[in-house]
């Protein structure tokens, strides 16, 4: 963060300065966490439902604070001689401050949404970018009221470019993360299933998700999977241009895969830029890899990256942690997407499962897929009819709605169910053998990772 001074963030926060002469104060960024918490910055004691950021005005390390941001019912518990600004809600303020501060910078700023590849796509774009120019991309999966501005905070002067990931759980949520980050490009890899709990149904996901493509001006760009069925919607609400890509015919960019290995897939590009068109490979197996990769491509060479640059960065490019990521031990190959799902990513994951070469079984495991409200038997029973469907080996299902994942699968040779991952990992130990191929799938409530940690932590009996 560039440094500003107390007054703006006092202003920008809609807040009141305590003292009120402290607006001189320099600040050099906002830390919402006190144990991070380094020299010049501001500590903003957020709230959240399992703390409260002002149990820690005490800590002797707020001593490195330049000064605090509190509620105003709790200015009491700030220690003297620290500047404080008082606010109603430190998470809308936050935000306040965040939006403020992105006014500041002009700069090419991309925004990744949708239901499933957002993560992926942000950091292969961001890995595509960062040939050419310094680029600032969201950490982890920072793309909610906080982590979203938290992101923008780190903008400095250094940085060419920027590519944040915004996410939704709640209709409405989408459109003010939006107007924080002010894209001049969107970029939608998948709409799906998502959340349905709260959405309804998918024609209540593209309602939510639009508000990337609404919040466009007339001279940005939207990029999208022009296989998806919501494409069509998404672009017809948006004043900015559209960019389709993908495997089928029509879209702006086409992509075709050459060889699907566990450790890479090749695949053909076909470009409107004659320079963008031939073979590119990236580090990591499944075709939904490559229809974020060539989504990724098509914004890249909107800030002119040089193709062959790209064509390096992603044939480097490994995945993100626990989605779709790729290991070996012991002979048996691991392909962990555990981070979470939903029934239209659990269909992509089994698919990969059944199109990767295997010497042995291919075996399935499917935790709970969260947040599915009313379509919740229906999405885990569709999901076991496509493990039957795709020639799966051993499907083994965990968690509350196992039993109604198993009943789709019925009619294939072998599935297990168990109610907890402890019960599976007991049950799997001695089945498993070298050859076999075994994808972990689930939403992050189930802690499906603890199998993988469990099975690769012990001796695989080999019979």
């Amino acid at each position: 963060m560039e440094p500003v001074t107390l007054q703006f963030i006092a202003e920008a926060s809609k807040g009141t300065l305590h003292p009120p002469d402290a607006g001189c104060v320099r600040v050099s960024g906002v830390c919402t966490d006190s144990r991070r918490l380094r020299a010049g910055n501001v500590f903003l004691a957020l709230c959240g439902e399992r703390f409260d950021g002002h149990d820690f005005l005490k800590d002797p390390g707020l001593k490195k604070a330049s000064a605090v941001v509190v509620s105003q019912n709790r200015l009491t518990d700030v220690p003297k001689g620290i500047p404080a600004v008082s606010v109603p809600n430190t998470r809308e303020a936050l935000g306040h401050i965040a939006a403020a501060y992105r006014n500041g910078f002009s700069l090419p700023v991309f925004c990744v949404a949708g239901s499933n590849g957002k993560t992926t796509t942000k950091e292969l774009l961001a890995a595509l970018l960062e040939t050419t120019f310094p680029t600032l991309r969201s950490q982890a999966s920072f793309n909610n009221d906080i982590g979203v501005p938290l992101s923008l905070l780190e903008l400095d002067g250094s940085h060419r470019a920027a590519v944040l990931e915004a996410g939704t759980n709640h209709p409405g949520e989408l459109a003010p993360l939006v107007r924080m980050i002010v894209p001049r490009y969107g970029v939608v890899p998948q709409i799906g299933r998502e959340h349905l709990e709260h959405f309804g149904d998918i024609d209540g996901v593209i309602a939510e998700e639009s508000a990337l493509g609404e919040g466009l001006a007339t001279d940005g760009v939207l990029f999208l999977n022009g296989d998806c069925d919501a494409a069509r919607p998404l672009a017809s609400r948006t004043q900015a241009r559209v960019v389709r890509t993908g495997f089928d015919a029509g879209n702006n960019w086409r992509a075709r895969i050459l060889d699907n290995g566990w450790n890479s897939t090749r695949f053909e590009v076909t470009a409107p830029e004659p320079e963008w068109c031939g073979v590119f490979e990236i580090a990591v197996p499944g075709r939904h890899m490559v229809s974020n990769a060539i989504l990724a491509l098509a914004a890249a060479a909107e800030l002119r990256v040089q193709p062959e640059a790209a064509r390096k960065a992603l044939s480097c490019f490994s995945g993100a942690k626990q989605r779709l990521q790729c290991s070996e031990q012991r002979g048996i190959h691991w392909l962990d997407d555990t981070y979470n799902a939903n029934a239209d990513s659990a269909l992509a994951s089994l698919q990969t499962l059944s199109e990767l070469p295997c010497t042995g079984r291919r075996v399935a495991v499917l935790g709970d897929m969260a947040e599915l409200g009313a379509h919740t038997a229906e999405a885990h029973r569709e999901v076991g009819a496509a493990a039957h469907r795709l020639g799966i080996d051993l499907l083994v299902c965990i968690g509350h709605s196992a039993g109604h994942t198993a009943d789709g699968a019925k009619g294939m040779r072998q599935v297990l169910a168990f109610p907890d991952v402890e019960q599976a990992v007991l049950a799997l130990r001695p089945l498993l053998q070298p050859g076999d191929c075994v994808l972990a799938k689930a939403s992050r409530s189930s802690r499906l990772e603890r199998l993988f940690e469990a099975l690769k932590d012990e001796r695989i009996e080999n019979h």
